[in-house]
């Protein structure tokens, strides 16, 4: 490996860190990954420190997680993990993102306008569906989902609270990851010694990377971490259409 690999692991090992906090640094890697080893490669090489970054965070937040919200969205979840990997070979990545920008930036736009009073409590099965197809072809739906659980009403007709937000988010990552893994490792075979090997250096900056992102967090109140979800998941959304 050269050094310039090493550097770019470690770098990618911070961005899958601070990117379970909402921060969506991680999207910027995975074009320059596919460029680099090809999408399929590039694949195998992210999954593996996400895959770190999600324990990390389900002990932070272990208390804190929304089952009823999580075991709705999931069934579907699965269903779109299917069919991506069905189809995922006849789908063009570059329109596929295309789509799912434009549907992160109308439904970002239509979050700030909290006057609509949003509830997506009745579109689980949908967003769960689109997450499952947009996480497996494109590493693409963490933006989406995070404006689903935003805009979702639970108990008391309330919004999520921002640990609990985090807590279901990671549950419902790290279970799709697992999929993707196992999916990773038998059908795409992308996931093999030589991903092992680059991944190596990136592991101990996830761990950097995910207290960076909770120390950032916790220095906000809810009001402006919604804000900052939102925000950040448009700015994802307009870099998927450019």
């Amino acid at each position: 490996m050269s050094y310039l690999e090493i550097i770019g692991m470690m770098g990618l090992g911070f961005a899958c860190g601070i990117s379970k906090l909402g921060i969506p640094s991680a999207l910027i890697f995975s074009p320059i990954l596919a460029a680099v080893y090809g999408g399929k490669a590039a694949a195998g090489i992210i999954i593996i420190p996400v895959m770190v970054a999600d324990l990390i965070m389900l002990y932070v937040y272990r208390k804190n997680i929304n089952k009823k919200l999580l075991f709705q969205m999931l069934p579907l979840t699965c269903l779109g993990l299917i069919v991506a990997v069905l189809f995922g070979n006849h789908i063009s990545d570059v329109l596929f993102n295309k789509v799912i920008g434009i549907l992160i930036l109308i439904i970002g736009l239509l979050s700030i306008l909290k006057t609509l009073n949003l509830d997506f409590s009745k579109l689980s099965l949908v967003f769960g569906f689109l997450g499952g197809i947009a996480s497996y072809i494109g590493n693409v739906s963490g933006p989406l989902m995070s404006i689903y659980l935003l805009n979702i009403k639970v108990e008391d007709n309330k919004t999520l609270d921002r640990d609990t937000f985090l807590g279901t988010r990671t549950w419902f990552y790290f279970i799709v990851n697992i999929i993707k893994f196992v999916c990773y490792l038998t059908i795409m075979k992308s996931v093999n010694l030589d991903t092992l090997n680059l991944t190596k250096y990136a592991i101990p900056f996830v761990f950097v990377g995910v207290f960076v992102g909770k120390f950032i967090v916790e220095k906000m109140n809810q009001n402006i971490f919604e804000k900052f979800i939102i925000i950040a998941s448009i700015i994802s959304g307009l870099k998927l259409l450019i």
